[in-house]
C-alpha cells in the first residue's frame, strides 16, 4: 500500500462505471444519493455505478464500502486535516492518479463529487476529469465572514458591523461598541473564517478579547453587534442559476455560545418566520448565483423574540447534515423527484432545474429528527469503540412508514484506544421520532453511549 493511503477497502472492476466523492467521512452515505443522480441522468443502470469515496478521518475501523483513507499519520490519534492540506494530498496521491488514470482508459469522463470545493483540488486539470461542485474561488470568497457582511448587508438583513485591521484596532473598536451599545448585550468578534464557531467569540469585555485574540496580531477581524435571540435557524438550499433556488429545508441549529453542536428538523419557528427566512434564503441564492455560484449551500439566521430575522452567514459546501436533509426528501417527496445531488449535477453541468424537481411542503411534520456532534471538551483517550450505523435511510423509512415510532443512531465513532484531541469528533448521534421528545431522548440516550466509551481513568495532555 502507498506510504499516503492509511486504508482502502476498494478493489477495481473494469466493467464498473466510477466517480469519485471526496468527502469527510460523516457525509460518506451522500454518495449513494449522488449514484442515484447518475443513473439517472446518464442512463447508467445503478447496479453498475460504484461511488469510490475519499476521506481523512482516521478511525479503529471502516464499516464503509470503496472507501480511501488518505492521511499519513500512523499514529491511534484522529488530528483533525485541514481541507486545504486534504486537497492537496488527494492530489498529490500517486496512488490516486494511478487510479484516476485507470478509470479513464475504460470511461471518458470521470466525475469528481466535492463535499466543498477547494483552490487545492487539481486532479480536474487531466482530461477527462470534472468536478461536481460550485467554483472554488466563489468558494473562498464566501466563506470570508467579512466579506459576506460586504456582499449581503444591503440586500437581507444583518447585524451592524465593523471591520477591523489587526489586534490593535480590534480592541480601539471594540471599546468603543461595547460603550455605545446601550443594551449590554456585548459584540461578536470573528476571523475571517471561523467553521462551526472555533475562531469567533461572544464579548463584553476587553481582556476576554485579549484572551482569544491576542496572539492573533495581524489578523482581519469582523465585529458586530451581539442580537439576543431565541432561535438559530438554518436552511439547506441549491443555487440553480440567478432565478432558481432549490430550498430544501429548515433546521433548528444547537449552538452552545459561539460553537456548533447539531441540528433538530423541522423548525419550530413560526410559519411567518419561515416564509420570511425562505425569503431572505433565495435573496441570498440568487445573489451568490450572480457571482458565479452553482450547487449545494446553506444559510445560517437568528431570530429574536420578536419574530425578527437576521442573516448570519452562508456555508459554501455541503452542511453536516446535508444526509439527513437527503433522506427526509427520499421520504417526503414524489418518488420521481430529484435528489439533492441530483439537482446540484443540472445546476453545476446544464445551468437549469432538474426534471420534476419539487420543493418539499416547509409544514410537514411527518418526520422528526435531531443531530448532535460529540466534541471533547479535553484531549482524552477511548477505552471501547462503537459500531458505525449503515442503514441511516432505511431507519428514515421505517419511521415514515410507521414500521417503528423512534430510533437513534451512533455515527463515525473513532474506536477504541484511540487518542482524541481537544475539540475533535469523537462521534455523531442521529436521533429520528414522531415528535421532538422522542428526538431529544434519543440524543440524550446516544451521548451516554459515546460518553461510556471514554477512559476517565487517563489523563491526556491538552
Amino acid at each position: 500500500m502507498h506510504s499516503d493511503i492509511r486504508f482502502t477497502n476498494f478493489t477495481y472492476d473494469e466493467n464498473k462505471y466510477y466517480f469519485l466523492f471526496i468527502t469527510e467521512i460523516k457525509a460518506f452515505g451522500i454518495g449513494n444519493f449522488a449514484k442515484e443522480a447518475i443513473s439517472k441522468i446518464y442512463h447508467i443502470d445503478k447496479a453498475n455505478i460504484e461511488c469510490i469515496t475519499i476521506v481523512p478521518d482516521v478511525f479503529d475501523n471502516y464499516n464503509f464500502e470503496n472507501i480511501i483513507v488518505v492521511n499519513k499519520i500512523k499514529d491511534r490519534e484522529n488530528k483533525r486535516k485541514s481541507n486545504d492540506l486534504f486537497m492537496r494530498d488527494v492530489s498529490n496521491s500517486e496512488y490516486i492518479n494511478d487510479l484516476t488514470d485507470t478509470i479513464l482508459r475504460k470511461q471518458k469522463e470521470l466525475f469528481i463529487y466535492m463535499f466543498e470545493s477547494n483552490r487545492h483540488m487539481t486532479l480536474d486539470q487531466k482530461s477527462g476529469i470534472r468536478v461536481i461542485g460550485p467554483d472554488e474561488k466563489i468558494v473562498s470568497l464566501l466563506s470570508n465572514k467579512i466579506a459576506l457582511y460586504e456582499i449581503f448587508s444591503n440586500i437581507v438583513p444583518m447585524a451592524p458591523y465593523e471591520i477591523a485591521n489587526g489586534f490593535e484596532e480590534l480592541t480601539k473598536k471594540s471599546a468603543l461598541l461595547l460603550k455605545s451599545f446601550e443594551d449590554n448585550n456585548g459584540i461578536f468578534i470573528s476571523l475571517e473564517k471561523s467553521a462551526a464557531g472555533v475562531n469567533s467569540l461572544i464579548a463584553k469585555d476587553i481582556d476576554s478579547i485579549t484572551q482569544k485574540f491576542g496572539k492573533n496580531k495581524d489578523d482581519q477581524f469582523l465585529i458586530t453587534k451581539f442580537i439576543p435571540h431565541v432561535c438559530d435557524p438554518t436552511t439547506l438550499c441549491v443555487a440553480i442559476n440567478e432565478e432558481d433556488i432549490y430550498v430544501a429545508g429548515i433546521a433548528d441549529q444547537t449552538i452552545d455560545g459561539t460553537k456548533f453542536k447539531g441540528s433538530a428538523f423541522p423548525s419550530r419557528v413560526s410559519l411567518s418566520v419561515k416564509e420570511e427566512i425562505i425569503r431572505q434564503t433565495r435573496e441570498i441564492g440568487k445573489k451568490m448565483a450572480k457571482l458565479g455560484y452553482r450547487g449545494i449551500f446553506g444559510c445560517d439566521f437568528i431570530v429574536t423574540d420578536k419574530d425578527e430575522v437576521f442573516f448570519i452567514e452562508t456555508n459554501p459546501r455541503k452542511q453536516g447534515t446535508t444526509m439527513e436533509f437527503c433522506c427526509t426528501l427520499n421520504c417526503i417527496l414524489p418518488e420521481n423527484a430529484p435528489n439533492l445531488p441530483e439537482i446540484e449535477f443540472y445546476a453545476v453541468t446544464q445551468n437549469k432545474k432538474a426534471p420534476n424537481m419539487i420543493e418539499p411542503d416547509f409544514n410537514n411534520q411527518d418526520i422528526f429528527w435531531e443531530t448532535y456532534n460529540y466534541k471533547l471538551e479535553a484531549t482524552s483517550k477511548t477505552n471501547s469503540g462503537l459500531v458505525h450505523r449503515s442503514d441511516e435511510l432505511e431507519i428514515f423509512k421505517k419511521i415514515m412508514e410507521n414500521q417503528i415510532d423512534k430510533e437513534h443512531m451512533i455515527l463515525e465513532h473513532v474506536g477504541q484506544n484511540f487518542i482524541v484531541n481537544k475539540g475533535s469528533f469523537l462521534a455523531r448521534v442521529v436521533a429520528l421520532g414522531k415528535n421532538f421528545k422522542d428526538i431529544n431522548h434519543g440524543i440524550a440516550i446516544g451521548k451516554e453511549m459515546i460518553s461510556s466509551t471514554i477512559d476517565r481513568s487517563i489523563d491526556c495532555p491538552n
